[in-house]
């Protein structure tokens, strides 16, 4: 009976400490409706525009500082937005009305063109920003701004790159924590974990670097496509094996729990899935030579993936829905913002390197990177919580155990206490008549 409660204790300290990681927000449909709402589209069309418009600015000889102006004013300008966006008023402002999407049905052209009155009100912050600072920085004309804009909003890749790993590692790790069964004690080998892990990482390496080929050369030849890309294979089976001989100690100890066994089993393979897609991604742009194009929308998605999930990261971390730093209301107008930040920082390595292909490599690296170490950290971090809640909960079961004789001996005399209210009951006096057999003598 000791033994059954002891599980249960342990199995409900457990399951807080993956309960609050599961405790999170996994849905990203419901913000990627937000930001896709039909009533704010233009500033989507607009951020792509400008973006466009700015990189090509950016290319222009001795024109970088004032592409980075640009970039810079544009995302300030939507993060103040972001700011007083909670107010009703300015939220009009930049949202379209129910009655504004059905009028004007007649004239396409008319409606989109009117439509774009809602990006006025950010374009005009900005624009302020970009006067402010010029009059701050700038010394007789544009040209003069500080060489220091073009290389801080470069430098802010290796933060996006980051953030991106790290973004996709806190969402897989709560999808991971999802439904997990209760914990209790159990067994399992990680030699059977780790082969089924790397041939389903084979797998999808065989589909992706055949569907990917078929792409580029029109032909459906698997075994073609393995032997040409033979190198591909040998870097993902690599970087599996580095990882899992890094990460060998806590899969191991995440087998004798099978809530933390199911977990450790979720979380690596997402990360491994996702580490392999960088991996193919860079090995597509450096050896099987995609048009630029494809490149393009790639990073484009790219860019709208890490803006995603650097919103949903910081939203699922906020405390209560009325102290959130990013909600409802303000999400797309800081999607914006982080968006042209993003642009404006491959923009700036784009024109120092001369190639976005170097750009983009150097990207998906760090992100693969970061998603390696987090591997590590996220199992260390759950099982040294495991361990510390199963400590604190024998020391409580002990210190039970030690007080239990005392609370015996209170109940035992609890039990026996007697309850007399001065009656004997029947004696055997009761039956003599006294004043037939005692005399009085004098």
């Amino acid at each position: 009976m000791e033994a059954e409660v002891e599980g249960k204790r342990n199995s409900t300290t457990d399951g807080d400490i993956l309960l609050q990681l599961a405790a999170n927000e996994t849905s990203l449909l419901g913000l990627v409706r937000t930001l896709l709402s039909p009533k704010t589209l233009p500033h989507l069309a607009l951020i792509i525009v400008c973006s466009t418009l700015l990189y090509w600015i950016a290319n222009i000889d001795n024109a970088g500082e004032i592409a980075a102006l640009g970039f810079i004013s544009l995302s300030c300008g939507y993060g103040l937005t972001a700011l007083f966006s909670t107010h009703e008023r300015v939220l009009s402002w930049i949202t379209l009305k129910d009655q504004e999407e059905n009028e004007q049905k007649a004239n396409p052209l008319a409606r989109l063109l009117s439509s774009f009155k809602i990006c006025l009100f950010p374009l005009a912050v900005s624009g302020v920003l970009g006067l402010l600072i010029m009059l701050l920085f700038g010394q007789e004309s544009m040209v003069d701004l500080p060489t220091i804009f073009p290389l801080g909003l470069g430098s802010l890749f290796v933060f996006w790159a980051i953030a991106q790993g790290r973004s996709f590692g806190s969402w897989s790790s709560s999808l991971a924590a999802k439904r997990l069964p209760e914990s209790e004690s159990t067994s399992g080998n990680i030699k059977i974990m780790t082969t089924t892990q790397i041939s389903a990482i084979v797998f999808i390496s065989v589909l992706g670097v055949t569907g990917f080929q078929y792409l580029y050369e029109k032909k459906w030849d698997v075994t073609d496509a393995i032997i040409s890309n033979i190198g591909f294979f040998f870097f993902v089976i690599l970087a599996y094996g580095l990882t899992v001989a890094w990460t060998w100690k806590y899969r191991q100890m995440a087998l004798r729990d099978k809530a933390l066994k199911q977990f450790a089993s979720r979380w690596t393979m997402f990360a491994h899935v996702f580490a392999t897609w960088h991996l193919l991604t860079v090995w597509r742009q450096l050896v099987m030579s995609p048009g630029t194009i494809e490149v393009f929308i790639e990073e484009v998605f790219l860019m709208m993936f890490t803006v995603f999930m650097a919103i949903w990261t910081i939203t699922s971390q906020s405390v209560g829905a009325k102290y959130r730093f990013i909600s409802t209301e303000n999400a797309l107008p800081w999607g914006l913002s982080f968006g042209y930040a993003y642009a404006g920082s491959v923009a700036m390595l784009a024109t120092a390197f001369n190639d976005i292909t170097y750009v983009m490599v150097t990207g998906h690296i760090i992100a693969f990177l970061t998603i390696t170490w987090m591997q590590r950290n996220v199992l260390k971090r759950i099982l040294d919580q495991h361990d510390f809640a199963v400590k604190v909960a024998r020391t409580t079961q002990k210190s039970v155990a030690e007080v239990k004789p005392t609370e015996n001996a209170v109940a035992l005399a609890d039990e026996i206490e007697v309850q007399w209210d001065g009656t004997v009951g029947q004696t055997i006096s009761d039956d003599v008549e006294w004043s037939d057999v005692i005399e009085l003598n004098d």
